[in-house]
Order: C-alpha cells, then sequence, then structure tokens
C-alpha cells in the first residue's frame, strides 16, 4: 500500500545562490534520520521525494533534494556540468550543517549523484544509480545502443537538434495540457511491469504531477540535462572511491541494461543488481525500496 505525502506539503525552501539563481528543495522521511541527498529523473523534480518518504521515514532517512536548474522552481543556469550539481549538493549540506550523507539517483538522477560521490569521496557514504545512464565518454556504443534499443534522443539532439527541440515541447503541452492522454503514450511505451505499476491510481497521479512540475519552466532545464548525460563526462567513473551500487530492470525501455553493466564493471568498488522482471519504474514500489533503504543502512553501519 502507497501512502503519499499532500502535494501541499511539497512547497519548497528557496535558497539565492551567487545573487542570481534561485533553487527550490525540500527534505522529507525522517528529519533526525541519516541524511541522503537525492537527484530526480527527467523530467521530474523535487516531488519525486513523495514517492519514497514512508519508507525512508520508516528506515531511518532524511531525504532531501534540490530542482535542478530549470526544472520545478530552479532558476535555470545556461551550462550546468554534472560536477556543478555536486557543488550544490556541497553547498546545500554545508548550509544543512551535514557532514556526511549518502546519495540516491534515478534516472536522469544517477549521474548527477555520481558526480558528487567523486568530488566529494570523504564526505559522500555510498551512492545508489537506479537505471540511470553510464559515461557515454567510457562507453563509446552507447548512442548506437541507445538507437538499437529505439532511443533516438541522442542522435536527433546532436544532428537535428531543431526536430528534438520541437519534439520536447510537443511533450511538454501533452503533459500540461492533455495530461491523460500523455500518461496514456507514456504506459504504451512501457514493457508489463512497469504498466503495472502506473495501473495504480495513487502513482500515476504523482508520476504526471511530478513531470509536470519538472517541466512548468519550460523545456531549458530538461534538454540542457540530457544532452549533458548524452555527451562524455566532466570526470571518470574510475575516479568513484566510494561503496557504488547499480540498480537496474531489464525490461527498462528508456534506458538500456547494459548500461548498468558497464557502470559496475567501471566504478571500482560497485556491486549490480539486476532484476530480469522489472523495468525503469520499480523503485516506486515499497518494497524495492525497503530494500534500498536496508542496503543503505547496513552500508552506513559498516563504514
Amino acid at each position: 500500500q502507497n501512502t503519499f505525502t499532500p502535494m501541499d506539503e511539497a512547497t519548497p525552501h528557496y535558497l539565492e545562490w551567487d545573487n542570481q539563481r534561485r533553487v527550490a528543495w525540500i527534505e522529507r522521511g525522517d528529519p533526525d534520520g541519516i541524511p541522503v541527498f537525492y537527484a530526480h529523473g527527467n523530467p521530474g523534480s523535487r516531488l519525486e521525494l513523495l514517492f519514497f518518504h514512508e519508507k525512508a521515514r520508516q528506515h531511518g532517512f532524511r531525504l532531501i533534494v534540490f530542482d535542478r536548474p530549470g526544472f520545478g522552481k530552479s532558476d535555470f543556469v545556461d551550462g550546468y556540468p554534472l560536477l556543478a550539481f555536486a557543488d550544490d549538493v556541497q553547498r546545500l549540506a554545508d548550509e544543512l550543517g551535514i557532514e556526511r550523507f549518502g546519495l540516491i539517483g534515478w534516472s536522469s538522477g544517477g549521474p548527477p549523484v555520481l558526480a558528487t560521490a567523486r568530488h566529494m569521496p570523504r564526505r559522500a557514504r555510498f551512492v545508489f544509480s537506479i537505471s540511470g545512464y553510464t559515461n557515454f565518454g567510457e562507453y563509446k556504443d552507447g548512442r548506437k545502443l541507445m538507437a538499437e534499443h529505439n532511443l533516438y534522443g541522442p542522435g536527433l539532439s546532436e544532428k537535428h537538434y531543431p526536430l528534438f527541440n520541437g519534439i520536447v515541447k510537443v511533450m511538454r503541452w501533452t503533459d500540461l495540457h492533455l495530461p491523460n492522454f500523455y500518461l496514456k503514450l507514456a504506459k504504451g511505451d512501457m514493457k508489463k511491469p512497469d504498466r503495472r505499476i502506473l495501473d495504480n491510481p495513487e502513482i500515476a497521479d504523482l508520476f504526471l504531477r511530478n513531470q509536470q512540475e519538472g517541466m512548468a519552466a519550460g523545456t531549458r532545464g530538461p534538454i540542457q540535462d540530457l544532452e549533458t548525460q548524452w555527451k562524455p563526462w566532466d570526470f571518470s567513473l574510475t575516479q568513484i572511491q566510494v561503496p557504488a551500487h547499480v540498480f537496474q530492470g531489464k525490461h527498462d525501455v528508456f534506458v538500456p541494461w547494459e548500461f548498468a553493466q558497464h557502470m559496475a564493471a567501471t566504478i571500482p568498488d560497485a556491486a549490480l543488481h539486476l532484476y530480469n522482471d522489472q523495468g525503469h519504474l520499480f523503485p516506486l514500489l515499497p518494497a524495492y525500496q525497503a530494500e534500498l533503504f536496508e542496503l543503505a543502512r547496513c552500508l552506513v553501519e559498516y563504514r
């Protein structure tokens, strides 16, 4: 049974950084628990924490997330490499007086938390990448593999940007103005495990609201975020020196499962959790959330 925090409880706090940009953030779970910085997907926003709030509270974790630039209520920043996200985590951790913390990222949130693990090896206790991209600079066939999985975004953004930009704008308009149709299209692209998850009305409602919030400010943030992750990253996976766990469903139609294999083989001290019966959305299920937090607890206590 899923019980999510009401929408009106996701009102963000704001930080003003460099006298030029506003950053929106929230925290959920156990306010006295073990701190974990979470990175949302794309399209996505801080609202993703509402999926994880109850299990995090039960397992004693304090989850913290901020909308990346151009998502949700955070101002757009022109040029935002992955290590800039790591800098922002460091600033927010310092603002909140948090010395050590875990890192969890889902989907397009995976690369930012990996960057943070690389940037702050003494402060990061662990890093979890769930259904996320690998470094295309180290996985040379990344774009080719995505095309083989009928994922043409990287190729379109590189060679036919106006078309790619137009497609994203149409997706945003549909998401905001025809949400039921958008959900129907999304489910049509998914395999059975993910469709079954979205058959739950409560999950489907929050799934839509999260994506709508992520694209409410426009498409510049989401497009820049994707293009950054589809290019060679500004660090190497081999430089990550904290315990890393990579989670992936083999029925994922958005991120090829081979990316997870590559990450686990390239990151030192990494473990692969490959689920043969799941797709992209399995982190929304309480059973898998419990597995995540139980593993996180073991890693914290071990270190």
